[in-house]
Order: C-alpha cells, then sequence, then structure tokens
C-alpha cells in the first residue's frame, strides 16, 4: 500500500514539474456527494473465529461501502494529438471516500475510508481536449484499471469483535469511463464523469455447512470535476 502510494506520489510530482514547461498536461479536482459506491473482494483469516467456530476457507468478509462523500485530484496527459478536436491522453485520479461500511453477513457496521486511483487511457473530445481546443462542450470515454484499499481506518457503530485489520483488503479491476465537459458560467471548464469498475463473478462457497453466496466486487461512482489550469 505505502509503495504503492509512493509511487502514484511520484508520478504526480514528476508530472507536476513537465508540466512547469509543456502544455501537455490538465490538472483538475473535484468531488463526489452520495453517489459512490463499492462492494469488496471477500477476504479469508483462517485463524479468525466466528460464534465460537473457526473460520472455514471461504470465510466471507465482503463489505458494502456507500460513501457519503469523496475528494479527488487528477491528472490528464496528452499522448497523441489526433486533431484539433480529439486526442489520446493518460490520467490517474487519487481518491479517498468517507462512508458506511456494511458486512455481507452480520458482522456489524462501520464508518470508514477508503482509497482507490483510477489508471486510465481516454479519448478526449471538443473542449479541453487539448489547449488549443476552441469548443464550448466535449465528452471523454475511458478505460484502464482501478487499484482499491478498503478501509483504510474504520470505526464501529454496531459492537462487534472484528478490527478494522480484519476487514482490510487491496485488490485491482477493470473500468470504464464516461464524462461530459461543458464551459460554467465563471469561464471553467467541469466534468461530470461516471465510472464502472467491475471483477469477475465470484463463486458460491461452503460455510459452517451452509452454501454462501460471494457477491460480484463493483465500483460505481458519480464525480464532479473542474480543470485547474486551462
Amino acid at each position: 500500500m505505502r509503495k504503492f502510494i509512493t509511487v502514484i506520489l511520484f508520478v504526480f510530482s514528476s508530472i507536476f514539474v513537465s508540466a512547469q514547461s509543456s502544455r501537455f498536461v490538465f490538472f483538475s479536482a473535484g468531488w463526489s456527494l452520495l453517489t459512490d459506491m463499492t462492494i469488496s473482494e471477500f477476504n479469508w483469516d483462517p485463524d479468525v473465529v466466528v460464534d465460537g467456530n473457526t473460520a472455514e476457507p471461504g470465510e466471507s468478509f465482503q463489505t458494502v461501502q456507500w460513501n457519503l462523500m469523496s475528494g479527488m485530484v487528477s491528472a490528464r496527459f496528452l499522448l497523441i494529438p489526433l486533431c484539433e478536436k480529439a486526442t489520446i491522453g493518460i490520467s490517474a485520479t487519487p481518491t479517498i471516500s468517507l462512508g458506511a461500511i456494511y458486512s455481507t453477513r452480520s458482522l456489524g457496521s462501520r464508518y470508514g475510508a477508503n482509497f482507490s486511483v483510477p489508471l486510465l487511457l481516454e479519448l478526449n473530445c471538443g473542449a479541453a481536449c487539448r489547449y488549443s481546443a476552441m469548443n464550448d462542450r466535449g465528452f471523454v470515454i475511458g478505460a484502464g484499471i482501478e487499484y482499491l484499499y478498503t478501509p483504510i481506518a474504520s470505526y464501529e457503530l454496531s459492537k462487534t469483535s472484528f478490527s478494522n485489520k480484519d476487514f482490510q483488503n487491496s485488490w485491482f479491476m477493470p473500468m470504464v469511463k464516461v464524462g461530459y465537459r461543458y464551459w460554467s458560467k465563471r469561464n471553467k471548464v467541469k466534468e461530470i464523469n461516471l465510472k464502472v469498475g467491475m471483477c469477475e463473478k465470484q463463486e458460491d462457497f461452503y460455510n459452517f455447512g451452509k452454501i454462501i453466496k460471494a457477491y460480484r466486487p463493483i465500483h460505481v461512482g458519480l464525480s464532479f470535476m473542474k480543470i485547474l489550469n486551462y
């Protein structure tokens, strides 16, 4: 986790330095409010005891996190200018989300925070696709992978014998994104982005002699961004 964050920060600092002498980098900041939800991959710890029984392989610690608020920053680097109205670029958007965490089993509920970084290859058209673009509106389509780590920290809403560490998990998932750009009344380019990530469906598994359903890990979020240096 620390190594991954260090790499992301290094990439961002390198891009920022290069941006001082180039016109190929766009920086954005934004938020989402009640428009972000994650179902985690399941995590199994053979040493965990539930109701006096040692957990069997496949013990589910999947969580559903409904994020109340998310804050994010983004850097988009122009790779290939296709024409004056279209470019191909790559973007990274580190995000911190705060929300309510519910277990898919009766393991209590929590408030907590997760961390995610989508890294996407994008087709940008129209407004802000490049610095010389003159369009009033535009759109973006992207695809790539997202890294998630959840929960970074949490505290119990209902009493349980499980700690934050028991629920922690990290994974990568494929992700797609679509977005719409427009000029605001304050002469800034804003974006509305919808991203959807989804892993392969997980098989059902046995738990204490019962068949337990494993849910497909997903991440769906709607965010509102503003380009800072255009």
